[in-house]
């Protein structure tokens, strides 16, 4: 079988930094590039963050394309209470590579239209760049083999506000572009991804002599580790990035959604507009098949899911 290709817009960020670990684990999965975008830290760290993950990982044949400092409107919020300061709970070397010539934009748009019909696009930060690409260069996003987002609450609370999910409420009109384009975009929302998680005590049990799967393993106890209060970690995007390599990790709907725009409460709100369409949203994960594919990329010992 053909490798998957699969193009990255990240804004890393742990969670992101584990999804990014997984497909560079996979032996089925060809990266074929990873763009940045302000979200979880700003894009100048996001960028030095994913040059300094692959890395680690011994990836830097890979290519980064750096993407989107602001939001369509006003500013990023950034989330250093989640994932640190720098955005992750390592503390990775200086990258001795660099990006691209190419800003994030022109990288999709040449990779999407050079595979055609072949490349899977996993957006896992704010939607900026992928809307900006709507905007400049439309066909492009037309040539996708596939779009997953891991972004939105759609029918539970949000992270952010109680209505807001953290990447949609990052830059909701962004969002709204994105998910009213009518292409088919794979929505994984934060109701899916409650569905995986791991707790403490079982978290600090995983090892992995692999060495994506060991970088990944002390990304997950480190973040336990910044707060001693925490409990559980939510994989958010490594489920969007499992969901792109195996759908079948989870049973869907077809909806159409509406992305609020109005400054207050509703601020990056997802509802259901109540009519047939075309987003792809995940509803009932199934845990083991996740947890297995996680295990079996990651090579890691001491998973007990229970």
């Amino acid at each position: 079988m053909d490798p998957v290709r699969l193009i990255i817009d990240t804004d890393p960020g742990v969670d992101d930094a584990i999804a990014i670990l997984m497909a560079l684990a996979s032996p089925d999965v060809q990266v074929m590039g990873l763009t940045t975008v302000g979200g979880n830290v700003s894009a100048a760290r996001a960028t030095r963050n994913a040059l300094a993950i692959l890395q680690a990982a011994g990836r830097s044949d890979i290519p980064v394309a750096k993407g989107a400092s602001q939001p369509l409107r006003d500013r990023y919020s950034y989330s250093p209470q989640f994932h640190g300061p720098e955005g992750l709970s390592l503390s990775l070397p200086e990258p001795e590579s660099v990006t691209v010539a190419e800003g994030a934009v022109q990288f999709l748009y040449d990779q999407l239209t050079r595979e055609l019909g072949e490349a899977v696009l996993v957006a896992l930060g704010p939607l900026t760049n992928v809307a900006r690409l709507l905007w400049e260069r439309p066909i492009a996003l037309e040539q996708a083999k596939n779009i997953v987002v891991m972004g939105g609450a759609v029918n539970c609370p949000g992270n952010v506000t109680p209505a807001a999910e953290f990447n949609i409420h990052s830059d909701p009109v962004a969002a709204e572009i994105v998910l009213s384009s009518g292409l088919p975009i794979t929505l994984v929302d934060l109701a899916a991804c409650r569905q995986v998680w791991i707790a403490r005590e079982q978290a600090m049990a995983l090892d992995s002599k692999h060495p994506q799967g060991r970088l990944a393993v002390d990304m997950l106890q480190g973040w336990f580790r910044l707060e001693p209060s925490r409990e559980r970690f939510e994989f958010y995007d490594p489920l969007a990035l499992a969901i792109a390599l195996e759908p079948a990790i989870a049973t869907v709907v077809k909806v159409d959604l509406d992305v609020g725009l109005d400054e207050n409460e509703l601020w990056g709100a997802t509802a259901e507009s109540g009519g047939p369409g075309e987003i792809t949203l995940p509803m009932t994960v199934d845990r083991a098949r996740f947890f297995s594919l996680l295990e079996r990329l990651l090579e890691l010992e001491g998973l007990e899911i229970k």
